[in-house]
């Protein structure tokens, strides 16, 4: 299973520190659709979870960095021919600017796993919340060691794709071709419309269009319950009832050709983050793990037998904002010391493409950080310090002398130590917002309010920034302006605010360390 083998290439690469947390397990997503919002955007987002104190870059991967004909030769097995010269594309990737790739340990050139991100051409994906098939479909539909592996899709989709499908068309394509190394849950979306994919094993998979009347969360589970494959709107593998009915585990009507997917498919376990997801969304509620029905969140097409618009029964107790979404991630056992980082997706049909895809992204635990807007069609490069590499947190188990941030750790193993975090901290993005909350986490827990209050306070300011931003962004595209020079403005607004939310953290943790 791939997330067996990324897990082993992190346990070789963090080695020395005996993280406790390596795990995928907590990766979480969250689609709410243009009907559902107060501004009638709509929205898609994900957290990436690894371990605590693990370094990522933000950057942007350049126009033509890979070139037609060009092979790429990811960490497991996969290998695919770029059919044109790459687009630009933002991502969020694995930190191997020291030379060595995170997830296998290799040294040879390809780009690490990247996360999430949207291309030139306004396509924006997440990739991937990793799920699981049940042991009957492990066995008859095994992974594909040549199949893509989660950390090569967003390199290859938003290097290729124009539009939301055809990237799907793409994605799917590979799927036929190579199969997957790995089970995933995956939502790639522009301007007009967003697309969802699951698929738990080697070579089948389902996916469907977002309609904009939906809310759907997502830790780690398989969503797609009851679907009729007739549908126009369900893209699915010609053979997707008959695996699994070579498995035993085939759950639908085979006449009516609809399958529960979930049912057929996935593992049979209810995440304990599903509750508190489902309670935020609508706090009337009060679903416990005990309680809850899959029916209660699952995906369906199907009622009373027949076809109907893909729907959950997630019903919301407010139209959400774009604050909504970003609570969502301070969400309890949703917010955790593993976060890594958190990409938001902003889709605006009546505007132009330029203004109407927005990408928010944090770093680190999504209870203590603060969310940075990027226009990524116009965005040339990143604030540096999101692409800053210095080196990994140490385990030690002596207590330091305190000249760098260091939090209490205890190993698997039962050795209780410290983490010391990289001396140059204060360099980075990622590793400035990580120094903040492990030491309100695990040093000093009576400054978590103060921390909170002083981002909250800035995310404020950059809110505000952003709508004033907006509106002449827009205006300037109306106008007819030169588009370089609205690239070079919106990079410089970007790197504004990121400048703004790196220092707040800098300064915070002078402020509530007193060093």
């Amino acid at each position: 299973m791939k997330m067996l083998k990324k897990l082993l290439a992190v346990t070789l690469a963090l080695a020395l520190v005996g993280s406790l947390s390596v795990s995928a397990l907590a990766c979480t997503s969250i689609y709410v659709g243009s009907d559902l919002t107060d501004d009638g955007d709509a929205y898609f987002a994900r957290s990436e979870d690894i371990s605590n104190s693990y370094n990522k870059v933000f950057y942007v991967s350049p126009a033509g960095n890979h070139k037609a004909g060009d092979a790429y030769s990811g960490c497991y097995g996969f290998e695919y021919t770029f059919e044109k010269d790459s687009y630009a594309y933002t991502a969020f990737r694995d930190d191997n600017l020291g030379g060595v790739c995170p997830d296998c340990g290799g040294d040879h050139e390809h780009t690490p796993y990247e996360a999430g991100g949207t291309n030139e051409k306004g396509v924006s994906m997440t990739a991937t919340v990793s799920i699981y098939p049940n042991e009957a479909m492990e066995e008859a539909d095994p992974y594909l060691d040549t199949g893509i592996e989660e950390a090569e899709i967003v390199t290859v989709v938003l290097s290729q794709a124009e539009s939301a499908k055809d990237g799907l068309d793409l994605l799917m394509g590979i799927y036929d071709e190579y199969g997957m190394c790995g089970g995933s849950s995956i939502m790639i979306g522009d301007q007009n419309e967003v697309w969802y994919i699951e698929n738990c094993t080697g070579t089948q998979y389902i996916a469907m269009k977002l309609p904009s009347d939906l809310i759907l969360v997502n830790p780690n589970m398989s969503l797609f319950g009851l679907v009729d494959l007739d549908d126009e709107n369900v893209i699915a593998t010609p053979d997707l009832i008959k695996v699994a009915q070579d498995a035993g585990t085939f759950v639908g009507d085979e006449e009516a050709n609809q399958i529960d997917y979930r049912a057929s498919y996935s593992e049979d376990y209810m995440d304990a983050r599903m509750p508190n997801c489902l309670n935020y969304v609508n706090a009337g509620y009060e679903y416990t793990v005990d309680d809850l029905a899959y029916e209660d969140f699952c995906l369906s097409n199907v009622k009373d037998g027949e076809i109907v618009p893909l729907y959950t029964n997630i019903e919301a107790d407010r139209t959400f904002t774009l604050q909504d979404v970003i609570d969502y991630y301070d969400v309890e056992k949703v917010a955790r010391d593993a976060n890594l980082d958190i990409h938001v997706f902003q889709l605006d049909a009546d505007v132009p493409a330029e203004a109407g895809t927005v990408e928010w992204v944090a770093m680190d635990d999504g209870a203590y950080t603060v969310f940075v807007p990027y226009w990524p069609i116009l965005t040339k490069d990143t604030y540096e310090p999101y692409q800053v590499t210095l080196g990994e947190a140490e385990f030690v188990e002596e207590e330091p002398d305190g000249s760098t941030p260091y939090y209490p750790k205890t190993l698997r193993d039962g050795t209780e130590g410290f983490m010391v975090q990289p001396a140059d901290w204060a360099d980075s993005m990622y590793w400035s917002f990580d120094v903040v909350s492990n030491y309100v986490l695990y040093v000093d827990e009576s400054q978590q309010q103060a921390v909170k209050d002083a981002y909250a306070d800035l995310q404020a300011d950059i809110y505000a920034e952003f709508d004033q931003i907006q509106t002449e962004l827009t205006d300037a595209l109306g106008s007819g302006e030169d588009m370089d020079e609205l690239a070079d403005n919106m990079t410089a607004s970007s790197e504004t605010m990121a400048q703004e939310a790196h220092q707040t953290a800098v300064d915070l943790y002078e402020q509530i360390s007193g060093k």
